[in-house]
């Protein structure tokens, strides 16, 4: 028969510590960043604008994490289109930027920035008329957060029946 170990003195505290951690995380949910967990809320959001004059940078779509919960975002569609859904433009002609917590104008806080990787895309990801682009794994985005996609126009067509598109796709979970 095996030897049991008694905990002792400052060890029983560690002991009852560690054991509380396994039972608070026995119900999270193993693997949020591809499948949403229980209770859940799936998001769409998405925008469009007619495309901006050349040399114009604009929003296209800006959303708000709501307080209490994240945002899991595991796909986007960043494109330029025109009439029957279309794409429009060569790559370059319009750069996509998709930022966190980055004003508009003025000046620039320390915590907002562009994400990594998604600054300046010269080409359309995602297909609005099929399907977004699959981000390999979820950006993740906390309460209060400002999610932005933008788009330069370069030296692309600009308004109607011209629109830059954007849409996130994910899920709110609680915080």
């Amino acid at each position: 028969m095996p030897s049991v170990r008694v905990a002792a003195g400052p060890e029983t505290a560690k002991a009852a510590d560690q054991l509380r951690q396994l039972v608070e995380r026995r119900d999270e949910w193993p693997f949020p960043w591809c499948v949403p967990p229980p209770k859940s809320i799936r998001r769409n959001p998405w925008g469009q604008i007619a495309t901006p004059a050349i040399g114009v940078e604009s929003t296209v779509l800006s959303f708000t994490v709501p307080q209490g919960y994240q945002f899991d975002m595991i796909g986007v569609i960043l494109a330029a289109i025109s009439t029957g859904m279309s794409l429009i433009g060569n790559p370059g002609d319009f750069l996509f930027t998709i930022s966190r917590n980055l004003p508009t104008s003025g000046t620039v806080p320390l915590q907002g920035s562009p994400l990594a990787d998604f600054q300046q895309i010269p080409f359309a990801l995602g297909q609005p008329w099929f399907m977004p682009f699959p981000l390999p794994r979820s950006e993740n985005f906390g309460p209060t957060d400002i999610i932005r996609a933008n788009v330069l126009n370069v030296s692309g067509a600009v308004g109607a029946p011209n629109y830059a598109v954007a849409m996130f796709t994910g899920w709110l979970r609680k915080a």
